[in-house]
C-alpha cells in the first residue's frame, strides 16, 4: 500500500497539469481580488444600505451559477479571510481542485498505464485508496496555497494586510478543507465510474456551479408531498454545506459539515473501489 501511495503520489508530481491548474489559480487569485477592490471602492449610500440588507445564503435562496460576494462591511478592511470566504462559498476554488480531479482520475486508465500496475496488485480497489490519499495532499497544497496567494494578492491590491479572526480562520479553513476534500472524491468516483473525461468534467464543473439545485428542488417538492415539511436536502450535501456554512461557524456547524464531508467521503472511495475492483482493465 505504502509503495502504490508513493507512486501516486510520484505521479501527481510530475503531472504538469497540476502545475497548470496552480498558476491559473494564482493569476485568478490577483485578478479577482482586483475586482474586489474595484466593487468595493465604488460602493455608494446606497450600496451601504444594500450591504446591510444582504442576506447570508440558505438552502431557499441558493442561485445556479459561480457568485462571489464580498462579505466586508463598507469603512471596514478587507481581510484575507475576506475574500478567502468569499471564494470558498463560492466554490471558485472548488472549481480548481474538481477540474484536477477528473484529469488526474483517469490520466493512467486513459493512458493504459493502469494494465501495468493493475495486475500486479491482488486488491486493484486499494489503488484508489492511493489515489484518494494523494488528491488529499492535492487538495491541502492548493486550498493552503490558496490562502497564501490570497494574503500575497491583498498586500499588492490593497497594499496593507490583514489576516482576519484566527480563530475563525481555522475553524472555516479545516471545515472548508473537508468539504472540499469530500467535492474532489465525489467527482473522481464520478470519473472512475463513468470512463469519460468529457462528461465527467461537465459534471464536476456543474456540481461547482450548483445546477444540482434544480434536481434538489424537485426532490424537496415530492418529499413535502410526502407530508415531511421543512425538508431541504441541500443541508445533507456537499455543494450545499459548502454554501451555507457562515463566515464564523459554530461549533455544531463544523461538527455537521464534518459528518456529512466524512459520509460522502467514505462512500465515494468504497463505491468507485468496488467498481475499480471488478472492471475489465
Amino acid at each position: 500500500m505504502l509503495n502504490m501511495i508513493k507512486m501516486d503520489l510520484y505521479r501527481m508530481f510530475r503531472t504538469k497539469s497540476m502545475y497548470v491548474v496552480w498558476i491559473v489559480l494564482a493569476v485568478s487569485v490577483l485578478f479577482t481580488t482586483f475586482m474586489c477592490k474595484t466593487d468595493y471602492d465604488s460602493l455608494s449610500k446606497e450600496d451601504t444600505v444594500r450591504q446591510e440588507q444582504f442576506a447570508e445564503p440558505t438552502a431557499e435562496n441558493i442561485n445556479v451559477g459561480m457568485m462571489v460576494t464580498l462579505p466586508t462591511e463598507p469603512g471596514e478592511k478587507v481581510t484575507v479571510y475576506d475574500i478567502f470566504f468569499a471564494n470558498s462559498q463560492g466554490k471558485f476554488y472548488a472549481l480548481f481542485l474538481v477540474i484536477f480531479a477528473v484529469m488526474f482520475s483517469t490520466a493512467d486508465i486513459g493512458s493504459g498505464y493502469i494494465k501495468n500496475i493493475g495486475g500486479q496488485v491482488q486488491k486493484r480497489g486499494t489503488l484508489i485508496f492511493s489515489r484518494s490519499i494523494a488528491l488529499a495532499v492535492f487538495t491541502v497544497l492548493t486550498m493552503a496555497g490558496a490562502f497564501l496567494l490570497q494574503g500575497a494578492a491583498n498586500y499588492i491590491v490593497f497594499k496593507e494586510l490583514t489576516w482576519g479572526s484566527s480563530k475563525a480562520v481555522l475553524s472555516y479553513f479545516l471545515t472548508e478543507l473537508a468539504l472540499h476534500y469530500a467535492l474532489v472524491l465525489i467527482c473522481m468516483a464520478i470519473a472512475i465510474i463513468l470512463k469519460n473525461n468529457v462528461i465527467s468534467m461537465v459534471i464536476a464543473i456543474c456540481l461547482t456551479m450548483n445546477i444540482m439545485s434544480i434536481v434538489y428542488g424537485l426532490i424537496n417538492s415530492a418529499v413535502r408531498k410526502m407530508g415531511i415539511q421543512n425538508f431541504q436536502i441541500y443541508k445533507y450535501t456537499i455543494t450545499g454545506k459548502l454554501s451555507l456554512l457562515p463566515m464564523n461557524p459554530s461549533g455544531n456547524e463544523c461538527l455537521e459539515a464534518f459528518g456529512v464531508a466524512i459520509v460522502f467521503a467514505v462512500i465515494m472511495i468504497a463505491a468507485s473501489s468496488a467498481v475499480f475492483q471488478k472492471r475489465d482493465i
